[in-house]
C-alpha cells in the first residue's frame, strides 16, 4: 500500500500577507463609506427643535359644479368672463394643477416660520391646523383655525406666519379661480 504525503507548501510570504492585509483594510474602508447621492444632511447631528409642516388628509372640495363648469366654455365667453370658481386644495396636493403654485405659497410660509419664543420657553408643543384663502389677485382673503394645537401662542403664530407671508403670488390663469382656500397643518415639536 502506497501512503499519501502532503506537498511541501512553503510559508506564506510577507509580500503576499501585506497585500492581504492591504485589501481587507481597503474593503472595509469602502464599506464603511456612505451610499453614493446619500444627502450629507442626513448624516448631520439632529437639531434641539423640530417645526414641520404638514397637511391632513385632502377634505371635501366646496366646489358646487355648475353645468357651465362641467362644459368649459368657448373662447370667446372665456375671455370676457371673470372667475367666480373657487376651490380647496391642501398645501401638499400631488395634483399638478396647482403643485408649483403651492410649492411658492409654502416656501413664502417656510421662510418667516420658526417656533415661537414664548411656547418655546414654556415648552409648549402640538398641531395646529388652518385653512386660509387667496384671492385671484394674490391677496390673503381670510384664515382660520380648523385644528387648535390646545395653545393659544402656537395658534396665533401660524395665524400670523401666514399673514407676513402675504400678498402671496396671483392665482395662475388658466386655474379660473376666484379664491383657492388652502389646509395646512402646522406641527410643533420640541426634542
Amino acid at each position: 500500500m502506497k501512503t499519501f504525503r502532503l506537498p511541501n507548501i512553503p510559508p506564506l510570504n510577507k509580500a503576499f500577507f501585506a497585500a492581504l492585509v492591504l485589501s481587507l483594510v481597503s474593503h472595509a474602508l469602502v464599506l464603511s463609506m456612505p451610499i453614493m447621492g446619500y444627502k450629507a444632511a442626513a448624516v448631520q447631528k439632529e437639531k434641539t427643535l423640530t417645526v414641520r409642516l404638514s397637511e391632513p388628509p385632502p377634505p371635501e372640495p366646496e366646489v358646487n359644479e355648475t353645468a357651465a363648469e362641467k362644459n368649459p366654455p368657448s373662447p370667446e365667453k372665456e375671455a370676457s368672463s371673470t372667475p367666480s370658481m373657487e376651490q380647496t386644495v391642501n398645501l401638499d396636493t400631488p395634483d399638478r394643477r396647482y403643485r408649483d403654485y403651492l410649492l411658492n405659497v409654502r416656501r413664502r410660509i417656510e421662510n418667516r416660520w420658526s417656533y415661537p419664543q414664548g411656547a418655546l420657553q414654556k415648552r409648549e408643543e402640538g398641531v395646529t391646523t388652518i385653512k386660509f384663502t387667496i384671492a385671484a389677485g394674490g391677496s390673503l382673503s381670510g384664515q382660520e383655525i380648523i385644528t387648535s394645537s390646545g395653545s393659544p401662542q402656537l395658534d396665533e403664530h401660524t395665524l400670523a406666519v401666514v399673514r407676513a407671508a402675504a400678498p402671496y403670488d396671483r392665482l395662475p390663469g388658466d386655474l379660473r379661480l376666484a379664491r383657492l382656500h388652502i389646509v395646512a397643518t402646522f406641527h410643533y415639536r420640541l426634542k
